[in-house]
């Protein structure tokens, strides 16, 4: 299944990429329409080959083998079509498309007539062309160009005669991938210039969060400290006064708090204790805990189990089960928390940019204590979200 570390990975399995940087918004909406384009290609290459074999000239050629071929392409098609829907352009998907037109071009002599090869006319190259484009489309050129590479060897291997079609061929390919790349990578540096914009945002927010504090503690300062003080030295309380303790202790109470350099270390937390606590369990859902004692400081403890808790609710709301699973590990450095569930499942690259429970509630969640979030999911094969903190 595919991986998103929103990273809602692009196109499943197909030129997403694995173990590198995040996938962006471009990532997406390009996998989106290469989806669409690789359907239209498949379905309408194969229709123009039944209109094209139906007004060409039959002779000496086995009409029943051309309406067996053009009847499992038919077929192929609809195959196509469904699970490209479902699943994405996945590797096994391209290369069965590819394997099923190098099959066909290999029996060229059965449904092409040697004159149509000679011409150059033939559908069969509207058909290879279709093939080669859709693996350049979905894949990344160290699996999509032996791909086309196959097309092209059949079709030279199917045809009677000697043509230039393997060499135009050979030209689109590397036109196609050529474009795609500069595509990726364009939509890379997009992505790169919206994350910094954001980062800065997200800076900017902090920092004015820290000097609305500051101004906050000022005002704490001014309003008790310095108005106790005040009082005191005016000697308008005396040492009796029933007002003077209360408001000493709030004044010490506040020093402390703003005493040393920087705010007061967050306390640890036990995380399964905040995991299991009641309250953020949907009241639907039967959840299995696998989580031992393990110490965060309080605000790590609290974003996984927003994280946690609204990753449950999204089970609860569109998994279809009423079962799920909480584990938790560190290892290495790192702590890992992953909420599973055995549901329907989803397609990460075709959740719209206008839902905002795993980006806001659990990706950007995480990303402000410094972890990460990643979603890894398929249609019919469950959902896990897994939640990444690295600790000292």
């Amino acid at each position: 299944g595919p991986m998103c570390r929103f990273v809602m990975p692009a196109a499943r399995g197909g030129w997403r990429r694995p173990d590198g940087p995040p996938a962006g918004p471009s990532d997406h909406a390009l996998a989106r329409t290469v989806l669409r384009f690789a359907i239209v290609l498949r379905c309408g290459g194969v229709a123009a080959a039944m209109v094209a074999a139906g007004i060409g000239d039959g002779a000496g050629v086995s009409r029943g083998w051309q309406a067996g071929v053009l009847a499992g392409l038919g077929c192929w098609a609809a195959l196509f079509t469904a699970v490209a829907i479902r699943r994405g352009l996945s590797l096994p998907l391209v290369a069965a498309d590819v394997l099923v037109v190098a099959l066909v071009l290999l029996a060229q002599p059965r449904y092409i007539s040697e004159a149509a090869v000679a011409d150059e006319t033939t559908w069969a190259i509207m058909l290879a062309g279709t093939s080669i484009y859709v693996a350049q489309l979905a894949l990344r050129p160290p699996v999509s160009l032996p791909l086309a590479a196959v097309v092209i060897a059949a079709y030279q291997i199917g045809v009677p005669a000697v043509t230039s079609q393997p060499r135009v061929m050979i030209v689109q390919t590397l036109a196609v991938v050529a474009i795609m790349e500069l595509l990726r990578r364009g939509g890379r540096k997009a992505d790169a210039v919206v994350a910094g914009r954001d980062l800065e945002r997200r800076q900017v927010v902090v920092e004015a969060a820290r000097r609305a504090d500051e101004r906050e503690q000022r005002a704490q300062l001014h309003d008790s400290v310095l108005a106790t003080l005040t009082m005191v030295a005016s000697g308008a309380v005396g040492p009796g006064s029933a007002t003077l303790r209360p408001a000493a202790l709030r004044s010490l109470a506040i020093m402390e708090g703003r005493a040393g350099c920087g705010p007061p270390p967050a306390r640890p937390v036990d995380l399964a204790e905040a995991l299991t606590a009641p309250g953020d369990r949907p009241p639907g859902l039967v959840v299995e805990y696998a989580v031992a004692p393990i110490s965060t400081p309080e605000p790590v403890a609290l974003a996984i189990r927003g994280a946690v808790g609204e990753a449950l609710r999204n089970v609860e709301r569109h998994s279809g089960t009423t079962r799920a699973r909480v584990s938790a590990e560190q290892s290495a450095g790192v702590l890992t928390v992953e909420i599973a569930d055995a549901g329907r499942g989803f397609s990460p690259a075709r959740v719209p940019d206008t839902r905002y429970g795993i980006r806001v509630s659990i990706v950007d969640r995480m990303a402000a204590v410094g972890g990460i979030a990643e979603v890894k999911s398929a249609r019919g094969r469950g959902t896990r979200v897994r939640l990444r903190w690295p600790h000292g």
